[in-house]
């Protein structure tokens, strides 16, 4: 790589983080999570899944086209003392782009976890008491749960 500058840096950084996110939530099955009703536990994985999916691609095409516009402008560099508008307006048009799906993703990933909490979805190991509470009260309650 010819340049690395600090928003690529952050990029990266963010990519590995949402890439991540993205592939926790979709490795999640609705059967560990018996207390959720399948239909909501698969809108809610489903939506986490492409807020993530957004982020890290804006991430990863954020460094890619860095890279690409950095060799293009060592091939084609400036005549005059700087650098004309139409140079600049690409690379800040994505940069603004890029901070914008980022900002997106971070409000989007907090409803989705809101959501999660919402319905339930806990991702760490429950204690005997948190699975105490959420196990069916009756016997009928065990055998619907045990059937679905």
């Amino acid at each position: 790589m010819d340049h690395l500058d600090f928003l690529d840096i952050c990029a990266i950084l963010l990519g590995i983080s949402f890439t991540i996110a993205k592939l926790d939530a979709q490795g999640r099955k609705a059967e560990s999570f018996p207390h959720v009703a399948p239909a909501d536990f698969e809108a809610w994985r489903l939506w986490t899944v492409s807020i993530y999916r957004l982020g890290l691609s804006a991430c990863f095409l954020r460094v890619l086209f860095h890279q690409g516009w950095v060799l293009y402008m060592a091939r084609y560099p400036a005549t005059g003392p700087s650098y004309s508008k139409s140079q600049i307006a690409l690379p800040m048009l994505l940069d603004a782009l890029f901070l914008g799906v980022v900002t997106s993703t971070f409000f989007r990933g907090s409803r989705a976890r809101a959501r999660r909490r919402e319905l339930g979805i806990v991702l760490a190991p429950l204690s005997p008491q948190q699975q105490a509470a959420l196990a069916p009260e009756t016997e009928e309650e065990r055998k619907s749960t045990s059937e679905d």
